[in-house]
């Protein structure tokens, strides 16, 4: 199946070397908030020592680091080897896989995990192909009180997203954000329990559990 996202990987391949400054030296558009929200995955993923964690799309490791140092069973996927290159820096131990969503899922990841966690990934992806997926790995992919926690470039709705586009001019690149509104609806109506939590003026979270009741951060 080809690829569904608009870039190629020699885009992600060339940002590799200066990925990790560019989100820490950007407070607005489209990394503000992105420590917060990084955070807000760990903590509504609520993972233990001996977990197996999936980071989809862990470009150069951030989040998946999080989970190492946690003492979880790490892999990550990327479709992009040279940020796979930069994860293996952080987390030698991972078990890290090439992976382009827009294809077949890679038997290397043909198992379940107990946490499955994403950031900055799907606002590539329209609604529908968001939906399609998160389904997919709640179902084929997480254990049965497994979770998936997703952060990504999000609005409350398209009034707040038009009104932010507005606010910072020239730095605005039209993709599939998330909308918090129609996401949690569609999400619903797919049959997934998904809680949403707004991070910063771009960014919110995304919990998928099933099964226990999603409790807020903090």
């Amino acid at each position: 199946m080809p690829s569904a996202t608009p870039f190629p990987s020699s885009e992600f391949d060339h940002w590799a070397e200066t990925y990790d400054q560019d989100v820490v030296a950007q407070d607005t558009f489209p990394f503000a908030g992105y420590e917060q929200a990084l955070r807000t995955v760990v903590e509504l993923a609520a993972a233990e020592p001996g977990m197996t964690v999936l980071d989809i799309g862990t470009g150069t490791g951030n989040l998946g680091l999080r989970f190492a140092e946690l003492g979880c069973q790490l892999w990550g996927s990327d479709f992009s080897r040279v940020m796979l290159q930069q994860a293996r820096r952080k987390v030698p131990a991972a078990k890290l896989v090439v992976q382009d969503l827009g294809g077949d899922w890679p038997t290397e990841l043909d198992r379940r995990f107990d946490r499955i966690v994403s950031a900055y990934v799907f606002h590539h992806f329209t609604l529908r192909t968001k939906v399609r997926l998160a389904g997919e790995m709640a179902l084929r992919h997480l254990e049965p009180e497994g979770r998936l926690v997703i952060a990504d470039l999000s609005f409350p709705d398209e009034a707040a997203l038009r009104a932010f586009a507005l606010s910072v001019g020239e730095l605005w690149e039209e993709e599939h954000y998330w909308l918090a509104d129609e996401s949690i609806s569609a999400l619903t109506e797919a049959g997934l329990r998904v809680g949403y939590w707004q991070v910063s003026a771009c960014a919110g979270v995304y919990c998928v559990d099933s099964r226990a009741p999603v409790r807020a951060p903090g």
